[in-house]
This record gives structure tokens, C-alpha cells and sequence, in this order.
């Protein structure tokens, strides 16, 4: 295991072996969970275990319940940064191959929309913006997102609320922006 290369001490390197092979199911599950991708869920672990191996001060004991939730904190945050790296770069990815010539016009025009979008989404306060990305995109439901970010099922539905509210505003302003651009030319 490479990571015990980054454990100073005989006696953590032995501790973060056991914690290894007591939690790292229960943390390929919570990864999962989030990324709903096997490949993803175990870059996620990798990535926590690592964060680990800087942090073995932090573990007093292997069996208690705080190390356990301290691991599954760690891989859920691992996870939740993986999750939103993977959407950024899906969002800028475009097949050009993919495309038809006669859909370039149409889709270029939709790219734009997608785009608009996009920067609505990315400028909105971070919680509405993380709360809607694991309801729209991870396809959580309330219930999941709350055990997730540590906030009531009631909280929740209220942050999709407002943030679909200030979606619709910003979406009408560049709507109207456009339409009056329209007019002025006309």
C-alpha cells in the first residue's frame, strides 16, 4: 500500500492498515452512494485514504464510533469534490463529431442557452447551487440530500425553492435583456 509510505510511525502505519481493511467497504458504499459510479466511488476512497495518512494524529481509536464517522466524513467530502469536478467537465465538453451538419446551427443556439444556464447555476449562492446539484444531477431525493448535508428534509425542499425562484428571475432578466436588444435593433 503506497499510502503507508506517507505514515511516519511503525505503530499508525500498523492502525492505518487496520482501519483500512475494517472501513473500506463502508466507504466504497458511501461513495457510491454520492457518485453512483463504481470507478468514481473508489477514486473517491483512494482519495480519502490518502487525507487520511496526513491525519493518522487525528485517529485515537480504530473501533470507536467518532473514527468511523471521522472516515465516512472524509469520503463523503472525497466524493461530493470528485462529483462536482466530474459535472464541470461534463458541462464543457462538446462532440462536435457527434453532430450532424444540420443540427450545427440549432445546436450552437442551445450550447448558448446551456451556457446561460450554466453561469446561472455556477453563480448562485452555494447552497441552493449544492443542493441542486445532487437533487438534478446525482438524482438524489430530499430525504438522501439531508442525510448528506446534514440539514432537515424541510430545509431542503426550501433551499430548491428559492433557488428555483432566483433561476427563474435571473432567466427572465437575461430574457428580457435579449428581447429589448431585439426591439432597440428593429
Amino acid at each position: 500500500m503506497i499510502f503507508l509510505a506517507m505514515i511516519d510511525t511503525p505503530e499508525d502505519r500498523r492502525q492505518f492498515e487496520i482501519l483500512y481493511e475494517k472501513y473500506r467497504y463502508l466507504m466504497q458504499r458511501v461513495a457510491w452512494d454520492v457518485l453512483r459510479d463504481g470507478f468514481l466511488a473508489e477514486d473517491a476512497v483512494h482519495n480519502a485514504f490518502v487525507n487520511l495518512a496526513k491525519h493518522m494524529d487525528d485517529i485515537e481509536d480504530t473501533d470507536s464510533l467518532r473514527t468511523k464517522r471521522y472516515l465516512i466524513t472524509i469520503v463523503k467530502n472525497s466524493a461530493v469534490d470528485l462529483y462536482r469536478k466530474r459535472n464541470i467537465q461534463a458541462r464543457r465538453e462538446v462532440y462536435l463529431e457527434e453532430l450532424e451538419e444540420t443540427d450545427l446551427p440549432r445546436t450552437y443556439a442551445e450550447t448558448d442557452l446551456e451556457n446561460a444556464v450554466l453561469d446561472i447555476l455556477k453563480n448562485l449562492p452555494a447552497k441552493y447551487r449544492d443542493i441542486f446539484l445532487l437533487k438534478y444531477s446525482s438524482h438524489l431525493d430530499n430525504h438522501e440530500i439531508a442525510r448528506l448535508c446534514g440539514i432537515s428534509e424541510g430545509t431542503v425542499r426550501q433551499r430548491i425553492s428559492r433557488g428555483k425562484a432566483l433561476i427563474e428571475k435571473k432567466l427572465e432578466e437575461l430574457e428580457t435583456g435579449e428581447h429589448g436588444e431585439n426591439h432597440s435593433n428593429g
